[in-house]
């Protein structure tokens, strides 16, 4: 249904049991589907090969320079947001890179590039701001 958007992860159960769904608003349906194309690594998505992001490539990358990295993730999630979320007007898209840890299970602590972005623009339908912050770490690549 047009203008209805609904949380992520989808209970199959309550479908099946023809139950309501939890609904969002339209800046979390945006946010979840930035979130998903940026997580996603290109031919994931067997109906549409161009859903994703090419900034997985750099996943094991740990010889590329941060300023490199940053204008790669930079423009590669710009491309892939303005080509994919046709609900947003695109204005800017603020990438940081740092090291972070994370505790492990296999390991007292792994290292890891911790990617923040940070995502401006407008709603289409209605021009209100958007913005859309989060951050990503590389090397497997995970998110928060």
């Amino acid at each position: 249904m047009e203008g209805t958007f609904y949380k992520t992860p989808l209970n199959f159960s309550k479908i099946f049991q023809r139950q309501e769904l939890p609904k969002s608003s339209i800046e979390d349906s945006i946010a979840q589907y930035i979130n998903l194309v940026a997580t996603s690594s290109f031919g994931e998505c067997k109906f549409d090969e161009s859903f994703g992001c090419k900034f997985w490539e750099t996943d094991f990358d740990l010889l590329v320079d941060y300023a490199v990295l940053k204008n790669k993730i930079t423009q590669d999630l710009t491309d892939s947001i303005q080509q994919h979320e046709k609900r947003l007007r695109l204005t800017e898209v603020v990438v940081q890179i740092r090291e972070g840890s994370i505790d492990s299970p296999l390991a007292s602590m792994r290292m890891k590039k911790k990617v923040y972005v940070q995502i401006k623009g407008f709603i289409i339908k209605t021009d209100r701001p958007f913005q859309f912050q989060g951050f990503f770490y590389l090397g497997p690549l995970s998110y928060l």
